[in-house]
């Protein structure tokens, strides 16, 4: 039970104490009895602002060792952390080379002490006491830039006459603010000049005048500013500032220049730091009516041009070449505007601006796009057709004129493009086959094939654009206005298909189409073209043949091959096929076409028809109007004849219109008639 009560009894092993008094003692534990082992204390003294520390050590009597590893004093302060101090104090300065009075001009310092786990000596400690000291900051070092006043616990700056102590309580300046100049002319100058200005000072004057007016100022005797302008007026500054532009900061010995003319108001701010003394500036200013500015509107021409605008003139506004007055209150656009210089040398001209002609949204073309992203003077527009089916027929690309036309960037034209169809397709002349006995047809393989349905009878055709087929006049001569099939391959599967059911709005048989001659069946000029009620979409599965080019008006060569399709009679000569056949047939002599059977109706033969055909491949009833395909220039397909009539058997040769001789009649008929209700 003692050695419990000893235990609660004995001093901490470690600790802080604060101590915060003008003056007070301290001692280590158990003084003078003998320190307890295992200590780690220190005493921390803080001052008041405005004080120093001085300890003394009335007593010092710990463990010596080698450095004092063992038990021992230290004492920090802000400038230094003196060495470890043990040994006794009474034994002289020969064995205790420490001093016993340690002073700092900081208000706190901290002693600690240590002890190892040992004292069998019983070493008494120390004993020690602190006092506050004043401190004179005058005479250390003062932030002053006058006078300095010390007292005790702290001091205070005052100033020169004429001076007044600044905010921060340090420094000294005079008061040069404040001044306002509304006369139409005055000066004034730095404070003292042309003797030295005043330190730490920053000064504001301000020129202010009735608007309409602008202030002429300059400087005028000697002009010298602490600093050094290359390298940026770090010192003295002096500053100008006039509406929204600033000019400065100025320094040095040479006089600044300024505009000739600035704003109605003027504010001059002029600071200087600590150090240096310089003779200062003066400046002088005087008025005159303030003047517009020469440009008056982006875009803008005015009239009458005059070298300067003042304050009540009047000028007439109107815009540049592609660019239009636009009133921005009413939303119109008038011819021209009347605008008046203010007072404050600015035009009234808030309310109006010059901008772009607008062309408006561009045409858009039937099967093609316009690429563009503003429809204002200078944009441009971008044609483009829906490939590989249509082709554009025209210029390209179009820009925004000043007449707010859309022209051709090359020609300067405003005739727009066009999407027209691209004919000729060709993927079939380099296989075989027959139509009498021939192959069937893939889809999209004959895309211009179409099939004519008629009151009594039925007959191909073949596409030329997107809104003219080509057939036999004989096929349409009693019916005005035939259903077309268009896209198909299988007349039975049709709905399957990319089938378009086109109707005919108007048929056009060739002038000197005559169904008999003298009582003879006449076949001569069998040709007609059917213009559409509506365009025909093309796509894969439709698509137009070519007409002949002007090296293909004759006739082809005897031998060469042509490609004929269509839904007519097969060999078994009973029944239509269902199916769209195709053969490659050549041209061959007329005699052969002439010698046929036509159960003695012969009919008449002209210049105008080719003989085509081999033994075992033909055309053949419901073929009629079908065109007979060559391969042209470019590796087009071009329609060069028409299923015309041919001997009462089929299987052997027939006769087709040479459609060459009809090019021009036929490129005469669509261009005067090639207007459709829902072209844009």
């Amino acid at each position: 039970m003692w050695l419990i009560v000893c235990l609660l009894l004995a001093p901490p092993a470690s600790g802080s104490t604060a101590l915060t008094g003008l003056q007070g003692d301290f001692h280590s534990p158990g003084y003078p009895q003998g320190y307890p082992d295992d200590l780690h204390l220190t005493w921390e003294i803080q001052l008041p602002p405005g004080y120093g520390v001085e300890l003394r050590f009335a007593h010092v009597d710990i463990e010596p060792s080698q450095g004092c590893a063992y038990d021992h004093l230290q004492i920090l302060t802000e400038e230094a952390l003196s060495p470890p101090i043990c040994g006794s104090s009474r034994k002289g300065h020969r064995y205790f080379p420490y001093p016993l009075v340690y002073r700092t001009p900081r208000r706190w310092m901290r002693v600690s002490f240590t002890s190892d786990f040992s004292n069998s000596r019983r070493y008494t400690g120390f004993s020690a006491s602190y006092t506050a000291v004043d401190i004179d900051e005058c005479a250390e070092s003062s932030s002053c830039s006058h006078f300095c006043n010390n007292y005790i616990g702290g001091y205070f700056c005052s100033c020169r006459p004429r001076y007044h102590l600044l905010e921060d309580g340090a420094r000294c300046g005079v008061n040069c603010s404040g001044q306002v100049f509304t006369r139409f002319k005055g000066e004034f100058a730095s404070p003292n000049y042309p003797l030295p200005y005043a330190e730490n000072s920053h000064c504001h004057y301000r020129i202010q005048i009735e608007p309409g007016f602008e202030v002429i100022l300059r400087f005028e005797g000697d002009f010298h500013v602490e600093g050094d302008p290359l390298i940026g007026c770090r010192t003295d500054v002096l500053k100008i500032k006039s509406g929204r532009k600033e000019y400065g900061p100025f320094c040095g010995d040479q006089a600044p220049s300024l505009p000739d003319q600035l704003e109605n108001t003027v504010d001059i701010t002029f600071q200087t730091d600590g150090t240096g003394e310089q003779g200062g500036w003066q400046i002088k200013y005087h008025s005159t009516a303030k003047q517009c500015p020469l440009d008056v509107v982006e875009q803008g021409i005015i009239s009458p041009q005059r070298d300067e605008y003042d304050y009540r003139d009047t000028v007439q506004l109107h815009c540049e070449r592609g660019y239009e007055i636009l009133d921005l209150v009413r939303g119109s656009h008038p011819a021209s505007a009347l605008l008046l210089c203010q007072r404050d040398g600015t035009w009234n001209a808030s309310s109006v601006a010059c901008v772009p002609v607008d062309c408006g949204e561009p045409r858009r073309l039937r099967h093609g796009t316009a690429a563009f992203s503003a429809t204002l003077f200078r944009n441009r527009v971008k044609y483009s057709c829906e490939e590989p089916y249509y082709a554009l027929e025209g210029a390209e690309e179009f820009e925004c004129s000043d007449s707010a036309e859309w022209v051709a960037v090359e020609s300067g034209e405003a005739t727009m493009p066009k999407c027209t169809p691209v004919c000729g397709a060709c993927h079939v002349l380099s296989g075989t086959g027959r139509i009498f006995g021939g192959s069937l047809a893939r889809p999209g393989q004959i895309p211009w094939q179409v099939r004519l349905r008629l009151p009594s009878m039925a007959g191909g055709g073949a596409l030329l654009s997107d809104g003219w087929v080509l057939t036999a006049a004989h096929v349409v001569e009693t019916a005005l206005r035939p259903l077309i099939i268009a896209g198909v391959t299988n007349l039975r599967t049709a709905g399957r298909e990319e089938r378009q059911e086109l109707e005919a709005e108007k048929v056009f048989l060739h002038p000197g189409y005559r169904k008999q001659v003298l009582g003879y069946p006449n076949y001569d000029n069998d040709v007609a073209l059917v213009k559409l009620k509506r365009r025909a979409k093309l796509g894969p599965t439709v698509a137009p043949l070519c007409l002949p080019g002007p090296g293909e008006i004759e006739a082809p060569s005897v031998g060469t091959l042509g490609l004929i399709a269509g839904w007519g009679r097969t060999e078994n000569n009973s029944r239509r096929s269902y199916d769209l056949l195709s053969a490659r047939i050549p041209v061959v002599d007329m005699d052969l076409c002439r010698r046929g059977d036509y159960a003695g109706q012969a009919p008449v033969f002209t210049e105008n028809m080719v003989c085509a055909g081999l033994p075992g491949t033909d055309s053949c009833q419901g073929d009629s109007g079908g065109a007979y395909v060559f391969l042209g220039s470019g590796g087009r397909c071009v329609a060069r004849g028409i299923v015309s009539f041919g001997p009462l058997q089929c299987g052997s040769y027939g006769v087709y219109t040479q459609l060459g001789k009809y090019a021009d009649w036929m490129r005469d008929v669509m261009a005067e008639n090639g207007q459709w209700e829902d072209d844009e």
